[in-house]
């Protein structure tokens, strides 16, 4: 088995202020999309492997910044290849204004949420168009759940902020 990465790069900095030797990972940054339905009662998730929980999660839209792409078309590239739906297909696009640090204890990584809403839940999805290796499966499930359905924490800070915060929810 090949042991190099192709996402991930080991890194070692001098600590600013007490010379230790400090360890983290060089990560590209990603993006999360949450899609909530016509009435924004449910949200898509992807059910995916991860290898981290060494189990099925169920997970909002997300992926990483290609090499010269800018954070809103990677977000847009996403919801299409996770789900079939394309930008015509939302409204009430939301996003925070910067990306969030996954883990600055040990990784470079930002991840940059986005959100809309189906401009209609009659709206059919076109044809996944997954990543060489990428099996998921897409489940909508009432917002209401979802602590019970994902403990993701990307997927439960991206549900309950753009839930809660919406400028489009009374």
């Amino acid at each position: 088995m090949d042991n190099s990465f192709k996402f991930l790069k080991g890194a070692k900095m001098i600590h600013p202020t007490t010379g230790i030797t400090l360890e983290y990972l060089d990560k590209s940054n990603a993006v999360c999309f949450v899609l909530f339905n016509e009435t924004r009662e449910k949200v898509i998730l992807v059910k995916q492997f991860r290898p981290g929980s060494n189990s099925e999660m169920l997970e909002i839209i997300a992926g990483l910044i290609d090499k010269g792409e800018d954070p809103l078309t990677a977000a847009f590239r996403e919801l299409r290849e996770e789900t079939g739906y394309e930008k015509e297909d939302v409204t009430d696009f939301e996003e925070l204004p910067y990306g969030l640090y996954v883990s600055p204890g040990y990784t470079t990584e930002n991840l940059y949420f986005f959100s809309a809403r189906l401009k209609s839940d009659d709206i059919t999805p076109k044809e996944l168009r997954l990543d060489h290796g990428e099996d998921l499966v897409v489940e909508w499930i009432d917002v209401k759940d979802i602590l019970e359905k994902s403990n993701d924490m990307k997927t439960i800070l991206g549900v309950t902020y753009f839930s809660k915060n919406s400028k489009f929810i009374k």
